[in-house]
């Protein structure tokens, strides 16, 4: 087969778009995400999502014996427990008081858990072979059908629509949560608002990404449109652009490249083009500071 036959086969364009449309909705909510000092959120959620599937094949065996597994069943079980993990991040944080980093890593560490000692007895049923448990944990692109680029482009529009409508909102509770809070707005309902939509993205990229390669689609494309532009608006278009070729170039290259891992060269993609603003970026770029004198990037 050629080349041209390869990038334009209809399995290739049906990835392309489904992986293109999660690059712009993980660059808009992870834009959010960074400015909230909650990097790490990203892949709690995802790790949080590994015991919810495997209970979820093994309920599905059981009520359905013989089916094998059932995709949107072993989603909905990912959904429900990257739920869980979100919740038990934000009630930790309210009524434990205790410190972010710690809440972060007992949450990751004790839902991953769980699901690292559940894998075995999903591997250990009758059917479960079918569970494709490590496709879940590493990705597995190829298998994106047009129903999962349908959901994929609906999370998008949901993510673009969201983040239209709440920008100020979330600005203000991101940059200031303390201020957010005297002027009365419900920092409460907008944080949970954030990050279910996090978790939407966090579940719908299993399939594409993994849920270990997640946090980075999240994380690296909102942290490097932060060098070409210091507005919220611009980042979160530029942050979307970078995801969505970041994951073009990644499903191209896996296409035309016989056993590279698309989740992992998307990964791999977006670092190069994290790395390439680093020195190049128009606002905070080392070049850009070097000549000017200008101080780097703040941190946040």
């Amino acid at each position: 087969m050629s080349l041209f036959d390869t990038v334009f086969a209809y399995n290739t364009l049906v990835v392309l778009a489904g992986t293109m449309l999660l690059g712009v909705a993980a660059g808009i909510t992870g834009t959010f995400l960074l400015l909230r000092g909650r990097a790490l959120a990203g892949d709690v959620i995802g790790h949080a999502a590994l015991p919810g599937v495997a209970i979820a094949f093994l309920v599905y065996s059981m009520v359905a014996p013989g089916a094998g597994k059932s995709l949107p069943v072993m989603l909905l079980g990912g959904a429900i427990s990257s739920g869980l993990g979100m919740l038990s991040v934000l009630w930790l944080r309210r009524v434990a008081r205790l410190p972010e980093d710690a809440v972060l890593a007992i949450v990751l560490s004790t839902f991953f858990g769980a699901g690292v000692v559940i894998m075995p007895i999903v591997q250990a049923s009758p059917t479960g072979s079918q569970a494709g448990l490590p496709g879940f944990i590493f990705g597995q692109a190829a298998s994106i059908r047009q129903a999962d680029v349908m959901l994929l482009g609906s999370i998008a529009i949901v993510t673009i629509v969201t983040a239209m409508m709440l920008l100020k909102e979330w600005t203000l509770m991101c940059f200031d949560e303390g201020l957010a809070t005297v002027l009365g707005y419900p920092v409460r309902l907008l944080d949970l608002l954030l990050m279910s939509l996090v978790v939407a993205v966090c579940v719908a990229g299993m399939q594409s990404v993994g849920l270990l390669l997640i946090v980075a689609l999240l994380i690296i494309p909102a942290s490097a449109a932060r060098y070409w532009s210091d507005s919220i608006r611009p980042n979160i278009w530029i942050s979307a652009a970078i995801g969505a070729i970041s994951a073009g170039l990644g499903s191209l290259a896996s296409a035309i490249v016989p056993k590279l891992s698309t989740g992992a060269i998307i990964v791999v993609v977006a670092a190069a083009m994290l790395a390439f603003s680093v020195v190049v970026g128009r606002r905070h770029g080392w070049l850009v500071t070097r000549w000017s004198g200008r101080q780097d990037l703040p941190s946040i």
